[in-house]
């Protein structure tokens, strides 16, 4: 058996580029906690919200989920009927969260 030794070597790290939970827990601060369906529908537009609406009328898609994203006057971030919306449009959860951003700049 051969045996190799490891060679070790010198790191340096850049703590200039580390996020810390502070600065992670600053940004969510940001992001608002609802928004209505109506400022998330004009973001998102038309056209991609129809083609996600389209999968949600499907009868093989949970009724209670159905229900939920028709009836839905406001959209609470971290809730399940947010993260099934998410989950048919397509977004990841820094989309998710620019979406709240950006529609609760819309003024109705």
């Amino acid at each position: 058996m051969t045996g190799k030794r490891a060679v070790m070597t010198t790191a340096t790290i850049d703590y200039s580029r580390l996020i810390k939970a502070r600065d992670i827990k600053a940004q969510r601060d940001l992001i608002p906690a609802e928004i209505s369906l109506l400022q998330a529908m004009i973001v998102i537009g038309e056209e991609k919200w129809a083609e996600a609406m389209a999968i949600a009328e499907d009868a093989a898609y949970p009724w209670a989920m159905r229900a939920a994203l028709r009836g839905a006057p406001v959209l609470v971030r971290g809730s399940e009927t947010t993260d099934t919306l998410a989950f048919l449009l397509g977004l990841s959860p820094e989309e998710t969260d620019r979406l709240f951003v950006e529609a609760a700049e819309v003024r109705l």
